[in-house]
């Protein structure tokens, strides 16, 4: 097979402190069915010995290549460093605690041949938790969506697993058209959303209706070690109304997605501020070790001590 008649797809693995599982990784790649394709990896001055692993497999594999970060970047800046340096046709987010099967790449290619108008493909996923339990998740809501300003509004509300399609097989003019991930007032805390919003009024999603990805949650998975506080939402749906004025869409529609967004943090904030009594309360019961008079678990307490 000439493999120079496939478009090119380029792998982005933003790694750090992965040397405990990074192997798994790197052989989940290496076995992808599709031809035309190069790994590219770059290690975040990790403080173990994952570059020490990577080189290993560079080493045997050509399609591998690895770049050493002489200083530590950040999650951001480690994923903005790949997305300068790779050059094709195709790109995707191979997560460092992320394992793909074997048809993954060459399934999620296919789906965007068949669909000009596609900008991302992306599959089902298998959720791996640390205690072993394992989910099957996807995301629907996109399915047939070719509306810009529908699809991009249901991005914005953040129902569902509106995150899997971070993981999918997107065209490189989307890197041209967004540029890379931006950190914002609150840090990185969910910077993919802002990016996916974006991607978003670039082109339709399409999904691939299998688990071709599994995704293990690791003990210093990035996701946990986010702070999902009020100030991080409000900060990064302002990280997220900036993508939406840097779009190339109508002035209408920017509006439009700037009241979805203001509503979501809306949403957030009165959440937050119903569940705060409850939490002022277990805070007190944990620094007292007794109930407040005139709670109703005291009221039971009470209660049961009468009978």
């Amino acid at each position: 097979m000439n493999t120079s008649a496939r478009p090119r797809v380029v792998a982005l693995v933003p790694t750090w402190r992965a040397a405990a599982f990074i192997d798994a990784t790197l052989q989940a790649l290496a076995a992808q069915s599709y031809p035309n394709l190069e790994i590219l990896i770059s290690d975040d001055a990790s403080p173990d010995g994952t570059a020490a692993r990577c080189e290993a497999y560079a080493a045997r594999d050509p399609r591998l290549r690895l770049i050493r970060q002489p200083r530590n970047l950040g999650w951001t800046g480690n994923v903005n460093a790949l997305l300068q340096e790779a050059r094709g046709d195709y790109l995707l987010f191979a997560f460092q605690d992320d394992l793909l099967e074997p048809s993954y790449i060459e399934r999620c290619v296919a789906a965007l041949e068949a669909n000009p108008a596609a900008v991302m493909a992306f599959t089902d996923i298998v959720l791996v938790e640390q205690d072993g339990r394992r989910e099957s998740k996807s995301y629907t809501r996109l399915d047939a969506v070719t509306d810009r300003l529908a699809r991009a509004r249901l991005i914005a509300r953040q129902r569902g697993s509106w995150w899997i399609p971070n993981r999918g097989v997107f065209r490189a003019s989307a890197r041209e058209a967004i540029g890379g991930l931006r950190r914002h007032a609150a840090g990185e805390f969910s910077a993919d959303w802002p990016w996916l919003l974006h991607m978003g009024l670039l082109g339709e999603f399409v999904r691939v209706p299998a688990p071709l990805c599994t995704k293990i949650y690791q003990p210093h998975s990035l996701s946990r070690s986010w702070d999902f506080s009020w100030f991080s939402w409000s900060a990064v749906t302002l990280s997220a109304m900036a993508a939406v004025r840097r779009a190339s869409i109508p002035s209408g529609e920017k509006l439009a997605l700037h009241v979805t967004l203001a509503r979501f943090l809306a949403r957030h904030t009165w959440r937050k501020l119903r569940r705060a009594p409850g939490r002022l309360l277990r805070r007190r019961v944990l620094r007292t070790g007794r109930e407040p008079v005139g709670s109703s678990r005291s009221s039971e307490t009470a209660g049961r001590k009468t009978r």
